[in-house]
């Protein structure tokens, strides 16, 4: 079996809050404050869906229709970034700390 890894556009989150992150993907692997007024959340997320398996048909004219599947093989889908939100203070909440910039 092989693995196939496509990465997401981290970057469909931005105007949303972080807390649909965090929410989301648990909490982050880090967070930066970037400048007075910016916070950096350091995320990697992957998900693994596995796909195939679809039926197939082939006929064989001395038993009839045989019935075959596709292979089934994972694929993985990882989103890796820095989304960076606008918190001029820490006494912002986090569903009001929307993510700007994702890097």
């Amino acid at each position: 079996m092989t693995q196939q890894t496509v990465v997401a556009t981290c970057s469909d989150y931005v105007g949303r809050p972080i807390s649909e992150r965090i929410a989301a993907d648990g909490p982050p692997k880090a967070v930066h404050r970037i400048s007075p007024t910016r916070l950096g959340y350091v995320f990697e997320t992957s998900e693994t869906r596995f796909v195939g398996g679809h039926p197939y048909y082939s006929v064989n004219y001395l038993v009839g229709v045989d019935v075959h599947r596709t292979p089934v093989y994972p694929v993985t889908t990882t989103c890796r970034g820095t989304f960076i939100v606008h918190a001029p203070s820490d006494a912002v909440p986090l569903s009001q700390r929307v993510i700007v910039d994702v890097y």
